[in-house]
């Protein structure tokens, strides 16, 4: 008898974890999700939401059960708003003669037969209900680049929230492969995407009878339940990139480490960004140590393979030559929908992304920002070793500590003048200025309207100061308030209240504009936290 798996995968808390109504003793159940879920039915198998939205998390394991689930023969995908009621027995006969069945829209109330009306009905609910579920440029890009390659119309519509399938089958697995590139590096939309890869792959595929809402098999219980908790990530800046490390070992990243002499990013970008350390390393490469060195001559290329799949020695020059590069655009847009593994500080995870950029960099273009897990950015220490590699912003700060020491709540203060260059990394605050509100006033300072200096260059500024009364800002409450942004807890006062009384003919302020010239001129205030500041509140023209 063959080995069958029931799945599904709920990240984000998008859906309810739905109890078949008719279960087989004969077939396992498995959930992945990057949630705590229990059921006496369904396998809980926990993983890392590795991708911005709940949607790619989810997706990836829909369309690839071979690198999943390998050790079962045939496995059934059921989205999380579908329940089982019928026999499993009986469904997987679908599959006698074929490798892969599915639902056909046809057969569905609001028949579709064509990925381009497909297209046309996601953009009619978009505008209907104001609320498009992916970017309608993406979609209407997609689509036109299957125009392009002569995709023809009225050429078949799946519904996709049941697959049947022998997963380990290599025309499934070619084709699979393929449609989840499609939704990696395009709209996540999958219906809008499988029949075009099928067509690409010459996947001899069969449709399945019935209506997907409502079958002898299954029904669709109504719209997914839960709302769609993505994870957060941030982008981080050029400067923390090349401040991070590369992972030790071998299979090539001791080419791109040059045998571990070569520490942080940025060492290897000064390393190969001459010419003749580049030449010298072209004439070491062998099948066992170029994978990562090509990949990172190559850049960012569209359908690079997993190389556990085709092996590191194919992974040639000639192999990433013959792949479409991917323009910037495309590379900003796949680098945030497709956020990295990286640890704080620390690259093990997505080496092949991380050397994709340095190749870029050795190249002499610009950065384009790697989205992270918020809290591995700078709060939490690599879980391997511990070692918390890149600290927070706001440690650069001198005098938050002896802020705490004092009883003012962090919500009734913001941190002004030249703390907000320390956060920039532009140079150390010799004190710390502060603004506190009228309740901190009152109830801590006897409302005390005169300049405070605390013990430990502690300066709090007499209330509702004038220089700082301007961008619409009335009192201190509102600086604080409405006026501020806030790092690890922590308020500062936006930078344009510093910048817009900065001199151009001081000597101490012209060595500051420079260095904050240069912070813009490497886009670091793309990267968290600064990225949440709008040109308005930096003050400043940089583009």
């Amino acid at each position: 008898m063959k080995k069958v798996v029931v799945y599904t995968a709920i990240f984000g808390g998008y859906d309810k974890l739905q109890t078949p109504k008719n279960i087989s003793s004969q077939v396992d159940y498995i959930c992945f999700t990057d949630s705590n879920l229990e059921s006496d039915i369904w396998e809980i198998r926990k993983v890392p939401a590795i991708y911005s939205d709940s949607t790619r998390c989810a997706r990836k394991y829909k369309l690839l059960p071979h690198r999943y689930l390998s050790d079962y023969d045939v496995s059934i995908w059921i989205d999380g708003n579908i329940v089982i009621h019928g026999s499993i027995d009986n469904f997987i006969t679908n599959i006698n003669e074929k490798n892969i069945a599915v639902y056909d829209h046809m057969q569905c109330f609001d028949k579709r037969n064509c990925i381009y009306q497909e297209a046309q009905a996601i953009f009619y609910f978009g505008n209907k209900n104001g609320n498009y579920k992916d970017d309608p440029t993406i979609i209407q890009n997609q689509i036109e680049k299957y125009a392009k390659e002569g995709y023809p119309q009225n050429n078949g519509l799946i519904s996709s929230g049941i697959l049947l399938r022998k997963h380990n089958k290599t025309d499934v697995k070619q084709s699979m492969e393929y449609w989840w590139n499609e939704i990696k590096y395009g709209s996540k939309r999958d219906q809008l995407s499988f029949n075009y890869a099928a067509w690409k792959t010459n996947l001899n595929f069969t449709y399945i009878k019935g209506d997907i809402r409502n079958n002898e098999f299954a029904k669709l219980i109504g719209k997914h339940s839960g709302k769609d908790k993505t994870k957060l990530f941030q982008p981080i800046s050029l400067s923390y990139f090349l401040d991070m490390e590369l992972a030790n070992g071998g299979g090539g990243k001791e080419i791109i480490k040059q045998n571990n002499t070569l520490k942080t990013i940025r060492d290897v970008v000064n390393y190969f960004s001459n010419k003749d350390n580049m030449a010298n390393t072209l004439k070491k490469l062998t099948p066992s140590n170029w994978q990562y060195f090509n990949c990172m001559i190559a850049e960012f290329r569209h359908g690079v393979a997993n190389h556990h799949d085709i092996g590191w020695e194919n992974m040639t020059k000639e192999y990433y030559d013959n792949l479409k590069i991917m323009s910037d655009t495309e590379i900003e847009h796949f680098l945030k929908t497709n956020p990295v593994e990286f640890d704080n500080g620390f690259i093990r995870h997505n080496y092949h992304r991380a050397c994709a950029m340095i190749g870029r960099l050795v190249a002499g273009k610009p950065y384009i920002p790697f989205y992270m897990k918020t809290s591995q950015i700078y709060s939490e220490p690599r879980k391997r070793d511990g070692i918390h590699r890149i600290k927070p912003l706001t440690e650069k700060v001198y005098g938050i500590d002896l802020i705490n020491l004092i009883p003012i709540p962090k919500s009734e203060y913001t941190i002004t003048q030249s703390g907000i260059l320390a956060l920039m990394g532009i140079r150390k605050n010799e004190d710390i200025d502060i603004i506190i509100s009228s309740k901190v006033r009152k109830d801590l300072f006897n409302n005390n309207t005169q300049f405070i200096r605390l013990p430990g260059n502690i300066e709090i500024f007499e209330p509702n100061k004038s220089k700082f009364l301007k961008f619409g800002a009335k009192s201190d409450d509102d600086l604080i308030n409405k006026f501020s942004f806030n790092v690890n807890g922590i308020n500062f006062l936006e930078p344009r209240f510093y910048f817009s009384r900065k001199r151009k003919d001081r000597p101490k302020d012209i060595l500051d504009w420079n260095k904050i010239n240069n912070f813009f001129a490497n886009k670091d205030y793309q990267g968290y936290p600064f990225n949440i500041l709008t040109k308005e509140q930096w003050g400043i023209e940089y583009e």
